[in-house]
């Protein structure tokens, strides 16, 4: 892209200036304003750059952006660099330009005024400058002060169309809007994306029906429900070891708490089914009376209690199957224990 350079002699006649109530400036400034490039892309960002010398001891002023034009607007507020120049203070001024239309589009002017610095508060300069507010010229509360203004005039930047020559040529155009949200879709590709969507559900609902735990692996019972206060105690039971089995603490590293829990559970279940087992027994002492109560018919329950006092007090840490296959077996038995109870 080629770049302009212009330097402006500026006098006191307008230049597309967007001061609400100008102040009267009695000296002209030089400034020196660049356009990134002639020609940009639509929707693409491009600076005008000015570059003003301020004066030792001088207030600038410049506005934060520059007046939306046809086809183009400010896409950031301004942003300033200065560096010192023999005493004085060599300011850069770069604005960020967007353009939304093809075709041949203004770039608008702004005025830059220049004044003294005395009781003007703002970002400090090299040379002992000061950045004045923009709101002090807009409401002419400057306009007896003597100020020089350097006045960038309009300039012009060619937008270029997305759709190069050579697409045209081969038959590229925008699909109108009808052709979108019109009844001119692609019947077959809405299809497609429609048995898509439904596929990727079917999948979806699998994959989360097989992580849920299976809480019909356990044969139905046929013997009577118990009272309501054992049943209760016997639900409560079976969802408190799924909710254990959800938290996959055995898949995280903690198998000792889940055994824990796990056999916890157990433990409170049965020790409703007599009130001499709400002593301080051990989970041994407790398994080796209710197998003497069951005949010894619950050798799963046992085997599984074992480990899980092994794992609780030991080092022994089987893995997530293993531990999932244990948990199993109490839950098993405590889903078939109202057949059982002593």
């Amino acid at each position: 892209m080629m770049r302009r350079v212009l330097v402006f002699a500026l006098v006191a006649a307008p230049a597309g200036a967007q001061v609400a109530a100008p102040v009267t400036a009695q000296v002209a400034a030089e400034a020196l304003a660049t356009l990134s490039a002639d020609t940009i892309g639509l929707g693409d960002v491009f600076q005008l750059s000015v570059a003003v010398e301020v004066p030792a001891g001088s207030a600038v002023y410049f506005p934060d952006t520059l007046a939306t034009a046809f086809a183009l607007e400010s896409f950031r507020p301004v942003t300033w660099s200065a560096e010192s120049a023999g005493g004085a203070a060599l300011l850069t001024l770069t604005y960020p330009l967007i353009a939304f239309r093809v075709g041949l589009a203004p770039v608008p002017g702004l005025d830059v005024y220049i004044g003294p610095a005395a009781d003007v508060r703002g970002d400090r300069l090299p040379g002992g400058s000061v950045v004045g507010s923009w709101r002090d010229i807009e409401t002419g509360a400057l306009a007896g002060a003597s100020l020089r203004r350097a006045a960038v005039p309009r300039r012009e930047v060619w937008v270029a169309s997305i759709i190069v020559l050579e697409d045209i040529a081969s038959g590229l155009e925008p699909r109108p809007p009808a052709d979108v949200f019109g009844p001119g879709w692609n019947r077959l590709a809405i299809a497609t994306m429609l048995a898509l969507s439904v596929l990727l559900l079917v999948v979806v609902r699998s994959v989360v029906v097989s992580l849920m735990p299976d809480r019909q692996t356990a044969e139905p019972l046929d013997s009577a429900p118990p009272p309501d206060s054992d049943l209760a105690r016997w639900q409560e039971a079976l969802d408190e070891l799924d909710r254990i089995l959800a938290l996959g603490l055995h898949t995280e590293g903690r198998t000792d708490e889940f055994y824990g829990r796990s056999s916890a559970v157990v433990r409170t279940f049965v020790e409703g089914f007599d009130a001499d087992w709400r002593s301080s027994l051990t989970s041994s002492e407790l398994m080796g009376r209710l197998e003497a109560s069951t005949n010894g018919s619950a050798l799963d329950l046992y085997a599984s209690m074992r480990t899980a006092e092994i794992v609780k007090f030991g080092r022994l840490r089987p893995d997530a199957s293993t531990a999932e296959s244990h948990w199993r077996d109490l839950r098993t038995w405590v889903r078939a224990s109202r057949s059982v109870e002593p």
